[in-house]
């Protein structure tokens, strides 16, 4: 009596366990095709769960370069990604859309980032990208972890880059700039080019940079960025420098460049 019970019991856990086993989802298998789906990837999957990474994981401009190394690279190309066979591929700009319902009919899911154009909406993709890959926990400890806005300053920033454009209200960067507790010294709307007539009659006291160490040699000559004008206002401006890999994507760490900015800008004060 005493081994029959003791072997139930045993069959018991065995059968226990294996329902639990089979209550566990299984966390998919993932191809990323572009250095801001990469950003997500990186950040929330396991890293078995990442069969390859874009070609520009380990960039300059990608901000989680470091965990790409040793994980291996693929092109957007459909070919390339259908030999992995993974279970899902994400991806914002990468690869052809059209390749899309091409990997559907091998079986393979694709997850769409959105965008944002506010600090709460990069924490929405977050959570999208996170519940797809089964790691929605890892994606609440990152939001957690954002930066609060700061308490508003009264003072006013604006946001230039080589290519001579600016952001107005409901841009990403405008809401970085609130986040950080600064006012947009761009009152336009949308994306702008730089109003230099405007500046010269009231020269910003403070400017926020972006992009100008990257690739100067692909600005245009003619930017307004490069205007001898424009460059007396910059001379005699307060410049903070921004982390252009954490603004080269709508991703949740935007939030800490926002917390960059404002503490430079106490310091300029």
């Amino acid at each position: 009596m005493t081994q029959r019970l003791a072997a139930s019991v045993l069959l018991a856990l065995l059968i226990g366990q294996a329902g639990f086993a089979q209550a566990e989802p299984a966390r998919p298998t993932i191809v990323s095709l572009d250095y801001c789906a990469d950003q997500f990837v990186l950040a929330l999957a396991d890293r078995d769960q990442i069969l390859a990474v874009s070609k520009d994981a380990e960039r300059r401009f990608s901000y989680l370069r470091d965990k790409a190394a040793g994980i291996p690279k693929v092109r957007a190309a459909a070919e390339d990604v259908i030999a992995l066979q993974p279970d899902l591929v994400v991806r914002s700009f990468g690869g052809d859309p059209q390749a899309l319902a091409f990997y559907e009919r091998f079986g393979i899911r694709t997850v769409q980032l959105g965008y944002a154009d506010d600090i709460q909406g990069t924490a929405q993709i977050l959570r999208d990208v996170a519940a797809e890959i089964g790691q929605a926990a890892r994606a609440e400890a990152l939001i957690d972890a954002m930066p609060g806005p700061r308490v508003q300053s009264g003072a006013s920033a604006l946001y230039v880059t080589p290519g001579g454009v600016s952001a107005g209200r409901d841009t990403l960067i405008d809401a970085v700039l609130r986040h950080a507790g600064l006012q947009n010294a761009n009152s336009g709307t949308g994306w702008t080019s730089l109003p230099l007539e405007a500046l010269v009659q009231a020269p910003p006291r403070l400017m926020v940079t972006a992009f100008f160490g990257f690739d100067d040699d692909a600005t245009d000559l003619w930017s307004v960025s490069r205007h001898p004008v424009m460059q007396r206002l910059v001379e005699t401006a307060d410049v903070i420098e921004m982390d252009e890999a954490r603004i080269s994507c709508p991703a949740w760490f935007i939030a800490d460049e926002a917390l960059a900015i404002s503490d430079a800008a106490r310091e300029v004060r």
